[in-house]
């Protein structure tokens, strides 16, 4: 019987020893909280105070026509433009965002729901903004003309989500998406309007200023580059009217050419490398005919007919819109990017080309730079 209320008094001994173990432990617990109370109220203050920029992911857009490797170059070329721009959060790379996609099987696309994106960027990436779409062949169409569908929401306004921009386009060249399509999606994201400047890449501006010309002879002043005769009375290399020692291409002909297959002048073949950006910039002047420059890139193509005998076939082409006042000399400058689905491009070419009309166009100065080496996942 003693023995009995010995062990339970020892028993009870111990419950209450465990217990005001576990008081005190609760007890330092709590004053440890509060002592870092202050110490976390102040880094969150301090990192809301430092960082307020929205997290935005770019995903690779759908492209069924060729497995996704468009679409992957898309994406790559989305998550490069706003990175160089900054302003928002973007993951490490886009190589992040691939794996999560394939990991948990989803590809967002155009027909996916808002709430379907929105637990996608939020759930998924902690994000607030995503930028998706899809890019495909056009059925029926001949040439290098896609069905490009664009998509840019804000998830983090209630208790709608915010469409910052939408667009569903058939371009007309391979050029127009990224150098049309996809800078209007930036600029509704940066809320500039058409005209406004923006910050540019150092790195591209330097290499402007001191990488090499890529047109042999595009200053026209020797004559060099130019493997044939000017074409007649079409065509002429000569001296400028008024400055005989500056030397150009001029362009002269009737409405019985202008208005109908117009007229062209290439330049050599010169190396271009798939991924990269370039630069292109002329001098021009017209007194009434349209002008255009195409910069066409090239891949050496197997042929059907003689499967072992490969040829050059224009893979991609910049169309570049030359505008300005008639009757005296304008600078026209834009930049591009060599690519294709599956090909690519190795050699390019600029073709001069004036239309409609009857009348006198000039072209001087011609100059296509590199200014930004292509993505180091596409070197080869």
């Amino acid at each position: 019987m003693m023995k009995n209320k010995m062990r339970n008094t020892v028993i009870r001994s111990i419950v209450n020893l465990q217990f005001a173990i576990c008081n005190l432990q609760f007890a330092i617990r709590v004053l440890l909280f509060r002592a870092f109370i202050p110490f976390i109220a102040l880094s969150a203050a301090t990192v809301f105070a430092e960082d307020q920029k929205k997290v935005l992911i770019p995903f690779d857009f759908v492209s069924k026509f060729d497995d996704g490797r468009y679409g992957q170059m898309v994406g790559d070329m989305i998550w490069k433009k706003i990175n160089a721009e900054g302003g928002f959060i973007l993951p490490e790379s886009m190589l992040d965002v691939r794996d999560y996609c394939q990991s948990h099987h989803i590809q967002p696309s155009p027909d996916d729901s808002l709430e379907k994106i929105k637990k996608i960027v939020k759930e998924g990436f902690d994000g607030q903004i995503g930028v998706w779409g899809s890019v495909e062949r056009a059925p029926e169409a001949e040439g290098e003309i896609y069905d490009l569908v664009i998509k840019c929401v804000d998830f983090s306004i209630e208790p709608e989500p915010k469409v910052i921009f939408e667009t569903k386009s058939r371009t007309k060249s391979l050029s127009e998406i990224p150098h049309l399509y996809v800078k209007q999606m930036l600029d509704a994201l940066y809320h500039r309007r058409p005209g406004d400047t923006y910050s540019v890449d150092p790195t591209a501006e330097a290499n402007w200023n001191k990488n090499p010309n890529l047109i042999v002879g595009g200053d026209f002043q020797t004559g060099a580059g130019q493997k044939r005769d000017p074409l007649g009375g079409l065509v002429q290399w000569t001296a400028e009217d008024g400055n005989p020692k500056n030397k150009i291409i001029r362009f002269k002909f009737d409405s019985s050419v202008g208005d109908n297959e117009g007229v062209m002048y290439y330049s050599d073949y010169f190396p271009v490398r798939e991924g990269a950006k370039y630069r292109f910039q002329c001098r021009w002047k017209t007194d009434g005919p349209k002008v255009k420059v195409f910069i066409k890139c090239y891949d050496e193509v197997n042929t059907p007919f003689l499967p072992e005998t490969a040829q050059r076939r224009e893979v991609y082409r910049s169309q570049q819109n030359l505008d300005g006042p008639k009757n005296t000399w304008n600078t026209h400058t834009e930049d591009f990017t060599p690519a294709h689905a599956k090909y690519s491009p190795k050699w390019a070419r600029v073709m001069l080309y004036a239309y409609l009309g009857a009348g006198v166009v000039e072209f001087d100065d011609v100059v296509v730079k590199q200014i930004l080496p292509p993505p180091k996942e596409m070197e080869k």
